[in-house]
């Protein structure tokens, strides 16, 4: 990800009563550009990257054009360009247009924090869960990837992900040391690990907790599951 920060900004032209959202690097003249024309700065709200600028802008413009709102100035009249990211102030008033900046970010700065509880659970008999986390799964929230997921797939075990954010993460970890407790399913992940995979070694970072389950595999992921209160998806590996 590059490491340029980038302003969201929206400004306003008084005399045609028109709004638009756009984005500018930290040392570009973009801004200047537009004052030159008539435009004045409303706000402007400075991100890590221009990949999340991108992100925020592209948000609001999606909402902007899906209610037949955008593209408000005629190009001709746009000598610096960026027609299409205008408004009229009468139906989007720079208060909304600026909620609609500050909404954006959040979503986006949310999507950067997600972190991701996998699980995996192991086939042949042995009776253990593995939990770990991992880092975002990209862009796709239903295919998950991990190294960890990768290996473990192929020493049999069936794996799970859901995406969520660090906090998120912890919260479910706590509610499944809960039930653990609850089931009497024993935490000892070096010795689980050492006893049912080759190269446990590998592993012991990736994976936080490894549990003995007392109950058949599948019925005791089943419940672990449920205990861990956030929505998993299979991942496939190969």
């Amino acid at each position: 990800m590059s490491a340029v920060p980038t302003h969201v900004y929206v400004t306003t032209h008084a005399a045609d009563q028109a709004g638009k959202v756009g984005i500018a690097a930290f040392d570009s003249i973009r801004i200047q550009q537009h004052r030159r024309e008539g435009w004045a700065l409303h706000r402007a709200l400075l991100l890590p990257s221009l990949e999340d600028a991108r992100k925020v802008e592209g948000a609001v413009l999606r909402r902007l054009k899906a209610d037949g709102r955008a593209g408000y100035v005629p190009s001709a009249r746009m000598r610096q360009g960026g027609y299409s990211e205008t408004v009229s102030l009468d139906r989007v008033p720079r208060g909304e247009l600026w909620d609609l900046v500050v909404s954006a970010a959040r979503d986006v700065a949310a999507e950067e924090d997600r972190s991701r509880v996998v699980l995996f659970l192991a086939r042949g008999g042995e009776r253990a869960l593995f939990v770990g986390t991992d880092g975002p799964a990209g862009v796709s929230r239903s295919s998950p990837e991990s190294e960890a997921g990768d290996f473990l797939a192929g020493e049999g075990c069936s794996v799970y992900a859901a995406n969520t954010t660090a906090a998120e993460a912890e919260t479910a970890l706590r509610e499944l040391r809960a039930w653990a407790a609850r089931t009497a399913a024993t935490d000892d992940i070096k010795a689980l690990l050492h006893e049912a995979l080759d190269r446990p070694e590998e592993l012991q970072v990736a994976l936080r907790h490894a549990y003995r389950l007392a109950d058949p595999a599948d019925e005791a992921f089943k419940t672990a599951r449920i205990a861990l209160g956030v929505p998993l998806l299979p991942v496939s590996y190969g």
